[in-house]
């Protein structure tokens, strides 16, 4: 007779495997969703880079499946969701209002379509929030940026036509993306989320350094000066945390030695602008983003309180945009700046609700500074870059952007004040000795 704790016993070892490969599908499901939202797939899969105006109708079915597996993961995890939902309501309430702007949007058809891919975009980065840790997250999300250097790397060398850029900026590197700043801007990620992700678990040394030295390669590759110029300021605001977290005998000077490196900088910047921004390779209308953010300005000026309706200003060639595009001759396809977009988008009010959000976000994040764990230095990075992205590119309340996704995710965490993620045990009662 078979024994009762023998039964027992497989039962318990097949609920365990099931339970291991259930968790192995999760993994794989929010891995997959983030390496979509990154665009890489949509590029290989869906852009023909020789008529990037046209728009490919699979492109936007393909979105579908992965709106699903969105609304399965809000159920698989709703109280949590429910709770981080509850804690972000200016959050909520800046896509509820992009929602709204269909009822005087110039296109209502397009502000409809989009604010429900917003909403959805929006919940991907809380459900990521709500179901795992800072640093199961943090982990998850370099993991993915890890998967784009291989990819990137992959398309290069078996089809440099498609990887590298041929007919303007000869020679930059794009990879799987249809221009060479989206990679830069990518490889920037992926280098604060590795080098987050090594803060955190440095046993994985291994995994995370070389990932890092493969994004910040291919950074240099893509030849984008704005990704550069973040990916050097993220290493040097790296290096400044491990520092004030590790040797507090050393922050009063590093404070000072980062007040007049600003200072230095400004007063560099404003004397000779034509030397500064030509250390970077810029100018001083930020290669034209200048002469847009001019021509911008008039028709902000004509609906400034409410906006075109999201997604709206930029759809139709013959639509509200048509003087900027004709002015100045090219198809500009957004403002180059998530500020500006945003107001084209949603008016003052839109400018005003994200705002207040993001001065919130960033004085909790400097907060993580003396009051966090591990998870600070996720916190500080991602919430800088973030910023400092969204003045040269359109990365506010952007629908189907990783971008937002991770800014979703982080801001849910920080207003629900997760608590913070502590390497060893022993370092819990005193936070700035936890490196």
């Amino acid at each position: 007779m078979v024994s009762t704790t023998y039964i027992q016993g497989s039962e318990t070892a097949r609920d365990n495997a099931v339970f291991k490969a259930f968790n192995w599908v999760e993994n794989f499901a929010y891995i997959f969703m983030l390496i979509f939202f990154s665009g890489a797939l949509i590029g290989i899969l869906f852009t023909d880079l020789t008529n990037l105006d046209q728009e490919n109708p699979l492109a936007r079915l393909s979105w579908f499946p992965i709106y699903a597996l969105i609304l399965a993961m809000v159920l698989r995890t709703f109280p949590q969701f429910f709770r981080l939902t509850i804690f972000s309501p200016l959050l909520i309430l800046c896509v509820v209002w992009c929602g709204m702007t269909m009822f005087w949007s110039v296109d209502y058809g397009i502000t409809m379509r989009r604010s429900v891919a917003l909403t959805l975009t929006t919940m991907a980065g809380l459900v990521l929030a709500s179901r795992f840790t800072w640093e199961q997250m943090v982990q998850r999300i370099a993991f993915v940026f890890f998967i784009l250097t291989l990819l990137t790397i992959f398309v290069v060398i078996t089809n440099p036509a498609r990887g590298i850029m041929h007919e303007i900026h000869m020679g930059a590197w794009r990879g799987p993306w249809v221009e060479k700043n989206y990679l830069g801007g990518m490889m920037t990620k992926g280098l604060i989320a590795a080098m987050c992700a090594f803060a955190m678990r440095p046993d994985r040394w291994w995994l995370w350094i070389p990932t890092a030295a493969l994004c910040f390669f291919l950074v240099i590759m893509s030849t984008s000066k704005t990704a550069l110029l973040i990916s050097l300021l993220s290493i040097g605001i790296f290096i400044a945390l491990r520092i004030f977290r590790r040797l507090p005998i050393l922050r009063a000077p590093l404070v000072y030695m980062i007040i007049l490196s600003i200072g230095g900088l400004a007063t560099f910047i404003t004397v000779a602008p034509d030397i500064a921004f030509g250390l970077i390779g810029k100018d001083a209308t930020f290669t034209g983003r200048t002469d847009i953010w001019t021509w911008l300005s008039a028709s902000i000026r004509q609906n400034w309180l409410l906006g075109y309706g999201y997604g709206a200003y930029w759809a139709d060639p013959l639509g509200p945009s048509y003087w900027v595009r004709t002015a100045l001759q090219w198809g500009v396809p957004s403002a180059h700046n998530g500020w500006i977009d945003l107001w084209l988008a949603g008016g003052l009010v839109a400018v005003v609700l994200f705002g207040v959000y993001m001065l919130m976000i960033l004085v909790l994040a400097i907060d993580r500074i003396f009051r966090g764990g591990s998870e600070t230095y996720w916190v500080v990075l991602s919430t800088l870059m973030f910023i400092a992205f969204s003045l040269s590119e359109s990365t506010i309340l952007q629908q189907n952007d990783i971008s937002w996704v991770m800014f979703v995710a982080t801001s849910a965490k920080l207003l629900a004040f997760e608590k913070p993620f502590w390497r060893r045990p022993e370092d819990h009662p005193s936070a700035y000795l936890n490196v």
